[in-house]
């Protein structure tokens, strides 16, 4: 306990001490901050599920994959910075890590305000393109908006987190972020439970609470005494950082993108089953999305563990990491798989107790469970791969095995088949295919030659 304390007590370097205590311990906070951003739409969902039925319920789950697509590219900037930061912060270049701060941040502002904006205007657009179904196109268009609307305090949070994790603080992200889901629960209630605003009241809660932590975690890098202090006035764009972070940033937000792009083409598939269909893979997709957080949180850990190293130059460390964050990710998947598989249907009826969505959204998590592992272990490795500054191989190897081949799966034989399960199953067999050619890569690819002792 009291190396936990000290670990989380203040910002600290993984490039010295046990790897399994400094992966382990670092990636706690990470896993409770994973968790706690996934209450944010989750606590919408079952809020609205319960007090405004399952209409709306669709609604709010139906926008999930194209407001991902739309902000999954710059949350991939948030990445690369995350990665050049830690590079810093591992070789003491305290310079650079001042300026990198500084630009991380402009990024983040601009990107939040183009979501915003673009992403309010066209809306209506999207939604259709979506093939929503016209009982909850209303619904769903409002929810969208003001989620949008909530971009630049969302872009403004994840960025500062990624500085502060970078930086080897994972504890102050995770207290912000709690702070947060409380204030959007607690909205929640009353906009929704009390006041009866339905989808409209659950944005407004999210928006409330995306708010709060991005003022919470910029007056914490504000407030800072370290090198890495955000200072206001010297916020701006540095070209030379900002190609840093875009180098990597870009093809992990593209890799992102692509990744929701396939989702959105799966939820027009999806829509088109109906709502009670629609509602349930909604309600899957939240408990799904604690268990697949929980193992990107490792991945994280594994990725500031591999930049710092890289950084100090000890890339003996950086693959005894590789074996021990392995180990971990397998630990993890398993025991989480056997949970979710186990109380599938308890977990998918505190959404709606609708019997068709219990059972269409129970199915669809006991299939998924069974391919966990490998997505875990992809992500393991993207981690250290990305964490050597290699980000463009994770990008096509993702492209080919989670986008091409589960749209391949889904949309040859399910025209003439018409059955919601080959759309379940098409999970499994792209996580499997995506987990090999990224051994492959790690095993034999180009970016062994970084780490090289």
């Amino acid at each position: 306990m009291r190396k936990l304390r000290n670990l989380l007590s203040k910002n600290v370097s993984l490039t010295e001490g046990s790897i399994y205590e400094s992966i382990i311990l670092f990636a706690i906070p990470l896993v409770l901050t994973n968790f706690l951003q996934q209450l944010y739409n989750t606590a919408d969902l079952m809020i609205v599920g319960r007090f405004a039925g399952a209409r709306p319920m669709a609604a709010v789950g139906a926008t999930g994959p194209i407001s991902t697509l739309l902000i999954g590219m710059f949350l991939g900037l948030t990445t690369g910075a995350g990665v050049i930061i830690s590079m810093y912060f591992g070789s003491d270049d305290y310079k650079g890590l001042q300026k990198s701060v500084e630009c991380a941040y402009f990024i983040a502002i601009i990107s939040g305000l183009i979501i915003a904006i673009s992403g309010a205007a066209t809306t209506p657009f999207l939604l259709k393109i979506l093939k929503t179904p016209d009982d909850i196109m209303k619904d769903a268009e409002n929810y969208m908006r003001i989620f949008f609307l909530g971009a630049l305090p969302l872009l403004i949070y994840s960025m500062g987190a990624s500085i502060s994790i970078s930086t080897g603080d994972s504890r102050r992200p995770f207290n912000f972020l709690l702070i947060a889901a409380m204030v959007n629960v607690v909205l929640d209630l009353i906009f929704v439970g009390l006041l009866k605003m339905s989808v409209i009241g659950a944005g407004i809660a999210t928006f409330c609470a995306q708010s709060v932590s991005a003022i919470l975690v910029t007056l914490n890098l504000t407030g800072s005494d370290q090198a890495f202090r955000l200072r206001l006035k010297k916020i701006s764009y540095k070209k030379e950082e900002a190609n840093k972070i875009f180098a990597i940033g870009i093809p992990t937000g593209l890799q992102a993108s692509l990744i929701s792009f396939t989702n959105v083409l799966i939820q027009v598939k999806v829509n088109s089953f109906g709502s009670n269909v629609i509602a349930g893979v909604a309600a899957e997709s939240r408990i799904d999305g604690f268990i697949f957080t929980t193992l990107q949180a490792v991945a994280l850990a594994a990725t500031t563990f591999a930049g710092q190293n890289f950084g100090a130059k000890k890339f003996d460390r950086i693959k005894e990491g590789v074996k021990v964050s392995t180990i971990i990710t397998l630990g993890l998947a398993g025991f989480l798989s056997i949970l979710a598989i186990v109380f599938s249907r308890k977990l998918i009826s505190a959404f709606n107790p609708n019997e068709e969505v219990v059972e269409v959204g129970a199915r669809m998590l006991r299939i998924l469970c069974y391919s966990i592992w490998a997505f875990g272990l992809s992500e393991n490795l993207c981690a250290f791969i990305r964490g050597a500054g290699e980000a463009m191989a994770p990008m096509v190897i993702s492209f080919v095995g989670l986008c091409f081949l589960r749209m391949a799966f889904i949309y040859l034989p399910l025209p003439n088949w018409d059955n919601i399960n080959i759309l379940f199953w098409s999970y499994p067999v792209s996580y499997a295919g995506n987990l090999l050619m990224t051994w492959i890569y790690y095993k034999y690819g180009k970016w062994r030659k970084k780490v090289q002792a």
